[in-house]
């Protein structure tokens, strides 16, 4: 009976991966390390700072935590799938370009194992690169000639995780999961040396780095009264292999060549933290809900240094509101859920010890999609700034809309009357 939903799951599957192909950010900052957190998340998630772990509900999907999955109840089954769209002002001591970027942004689905259980699967991009270096000048070895580059790199890793959750007793959950991360980082680099040389001339390098590995996770929730829930998790370090394809071409006098073409050829792999999740979730009266997040990255345990930078501990801090009036009155409006919330990112790389550090402010309408109907339509905006104008920084503002249709229905129940 679950092949219906599973078959639904794979067809947007097919469509989700083709839509993340094209670029879901355009942040400088996405040249840094293998990109920048992806600004989409599953559910209410975006809407609340992008935090929430403490929350478990079997209304919607929380991907944050797999012990959530442990308060979905008997023969419910959820499907989630969601839109992406992003305006950037990149800004420094004198200039500004605004950039635009969308696409799908996740599909996920969760259902009952058992009055006790359910699992989830999900897929949504777990980093994203978008990025652009028009005009870089640089000196031929050995003269005082120089030639101009443009460099551009697209591309990003995809998240695809199984989670399972179960309730050990009434207020206690447990989960676990496992994430397959994939995807690949292109980048192009396209030479002039026209002004230097008679006749056209120009180089192309094409590299594609391929990445891949699987990580796991942890979670705990503990409901400590009806008001009052504690969320606590690990998603442990990993290592990304990679694997590059390089094809360098030349055009000298108007007659295109192959310089070097290499496939296949193996790279230093990329290691992700440890990674401690704690958060809280207070309900101070019905229909309430505010939860509190920290979330510590241990970068500095993987040794690694980007080409610019050094990888520094980074720090999550995320507050997030939900209210609704009465979710199962009869009048639409007082089923509309409210929701705004913040986050304060420390960054996770330092340049010239120069942290880049971020904050965002959110908020978000989930709209009811019937009188009747469980399901919901749920929008987001955010407004996050990244960066600063300090040395060969830039500050980053964007502007981001998360559109997702989060779809509620109960599964092997019978029909009493045809």
């Amino acid at each position: 009976m679950m092949n219906k939903p599973l078959s639904l799951f794979a067809l947007v599957l097919c469509f989700t991966l083709q839509g993340q192909t094209n670029n879901l950010t355009g942040s400088p900052y996405s040249l840094f390390g293998l990109g920048v957190s992806s600004s989409s998340n599953i559910g209410i998630n975006n809407a609340i700072g992008n935090g929430g772990y403490a929350i478990g509900d079997n209304s919607y999907i929380n991907n944050l935590n797999p012990a959530s999955y442990g308060k979905m109840g008997e023969q419910n089954f959820l499907f989630d799938f969601g839109i992406l769209a992003e305006i950037s002002t990149i800004q420094n001591r004198n200039t500004s370009e605004n950039r635009i970027a969308s696409s799908f942004s996740n599909i996920a689905l969760a259902s009952s194992l058992g009055a006790k259980s359910a699992f989830g699967l999900s897929v949504s991009p777990y980093n994203d690169v978008g990025y652009s270096l028009i005009g870089v000048e640089s000196n031929i070895e050995g003269s005082f000639d120089s030639f101009t580059s443009n460099v551009f790199g697209t591309g990003g890793l995809n998240d695809l995780r199984v989670s399972y959750g179960r309730s050990i007793i009434n207020n206690f959950r447990a989960g676990i999961y496992a994430s397959y991360l994939f995807g690949a980082i292109e980048e192009r680099e396209i030479t002039d040396a026209s002004l230097n040389f008679p006749g056209e001339s120009t180089l192309n390098v094409l590299e594609e780095n391929y990445y891949r590995g699987v990580r796991f996770g942890i979670g705990l929730q503990y409901d400590v009264s009806p008001k009052l829930t504690f969320g606590w998790g690990v998603d442990l370090t990993t290592s990304l292999s990679g694997r590059r394809d390089r094809i360098v071409e030349k055009t000298l006098d108007f007659i295109p060549s192959t310089v070097e073409n290499e496939v296949d050829e193996k790279i230093a792999s990329f290691q992700l933290p440890t990674q401690v999740n704690t958060g809280v979730l207070f309900r101070p009266m019905p229909g309430m809900g505010i939860s509190v997040d920290y979330v510590l990255a241990l970068w500095n345990e993987t040794e690694q240094r980007d080409n610019v930078g050094t990888f520094v501990d980074e720090q999550q801090y995320v507050i997030g509101f939900q209210y609704v009036a009465d979710p199962t009155s009869y009048k639409y409006s007082r089923r509309i859920k409210y929701r705004a919330g913040f986050n304060y990112n420390t960054g996770y790389l330092e340049v010239n010890d120069n942290p880049i550090t971020s904050y965002s402010i959110t908020a978000g309408l989930g709209i009811p999609l019937g009188i009747r109907s469980l399901s919901h339509l749920n929008i987001s905006y955010g407004f996050q700034r990244r960066g600063d104008i300090t040395g060969i920084l830039v500050e980053e503002s964007l502007h981001t809309l998360n559109i997702n249709f989060s779809l509620k229905d109960f599964w092997f129940i019978k029909r009493k009357i045809d």
